[in-house]
């Protein structure tokens, strides 16, 4: 993934969540309603100890991910394995490599690949073009 400049904020970041998991809240909204029905039984309180525990749960939930994403990120690489693929080509050369040096309007001429010269033996300092 890209790296940016930006860390993103804690609290911005926090405020972002909250936003996303306002969903939550649903039940001290009815807590709210239901207390002024019928607050004899419906304390006030009631709703703030449910948006309490709603935003508690949003910074121990973002704690709790931010440490994991810590320590995934201090794992050490994999070293490189050998491939022991037996269908893959082992003289697989990158398709950059392959187009190296074969411009027909090149001054230099043709300059053959490394394969080429030693299948061939073909000295690479002689210069193949037809230059006058």
């Amino acid at each position: 993934m890209r790296k940016t400049s930006r860390d993103g904020g804690f609290w911005l970041v926090y405020l972002f969540n909250i936003i996303l998991n306002f969903r939550l809240t649903i039940p001290g909204w009815i807590l709210l309603v239901l207390h002024f029905i019928i607050p004899e039984y419906i304390r006030w309180w009631y709703c703030l100890v449910w948006f309490g525990a709603f935003l508690l749960y949003i910074l121990i939930w973002m704690l709790v991910i931010r440490g994991i994403a810590r320590w995934a990120n201090t794992a050490k690489p994999a070293p490189p394995i050998q491939n022991r693929n037996p269908y893959s080509s082992q003289g697989y050369v990158p398709i950059k490599e392959q187009m190296q040096n074969k411009n027909p309007y090149s001054s230099k001429g043709y300059v053959p690949m490394k394969d080429q010269l030693a299948e061939k033996q073909i000295d690479p300092s002689a210069n193949t073009s037809d230059e006058t």
